[in-house]
């Protein structure tokens, strides 16, 4: 599997479960409750070993799109708790060692979010929609091909 469909695949069923949508993949509508996958960068090299393989990352966001007020009420609190537990629940599947399907050459170390709460990444006043961006990365090893 290529590590992009790995990607996507590992998302999608959360996506389903709480948005009830498809996950985009480097594209990000105007509508909401919609899950985009927006890849940064693929096999950036962290360190490399000789003749075995090299550590390198794998950098993503997501991209979570929600309804957004102007008015005194509790919709963008909403929207950013939703956008944290989706955050969380990234950090408890790198807490359970549950990761993408890489190919057989690689092997996943770690899946980490790269800040501490979503980024209110842009607003859409007269939409009414608000988009959280959540910014992560993805450790492996790959070796080598002989």
């Amino acid at each position: 599997m290529i590590k992009h469909d790995a990607m996507k695949a590992f998302f999608e069923p959360k996506v389903k479960e709480l948005a009830g949508s498809i996950l985009n993949f480097n594209f990000s509508p105007e509508s909401p409750d919609s899950f985009s996958f927006v890849t940064n960068y693929s096999d950036h090299v962290r360190k490399k070993y000789v003749r075995v393989g090299a550590e390198k990352e794998y950098a993503f966001s997501i991209i979570i799109t929600k309804e957004y007020s102007t008015s005194a009420d509790d919709l963008n609190l909403e929207a950013m708790n939703f956008a944290q537990a989706f955050m969380d629940w990234i950090d408890g599947q790198d807490r359970l060692k549950n990761y993408p399907d890489f190919p057989d050459n690689c092997e996943i170390r770690k899946m980490e979010v790269l800040q501490n709460m979503p980024n209110l990444a842009g607003t859409n006043v007269t939409a009414g929609l608000a988009r959280y961006m959540i910014q992560c990365r993805l450790v492996y090893f790959e070796k080598e091909s002989r």
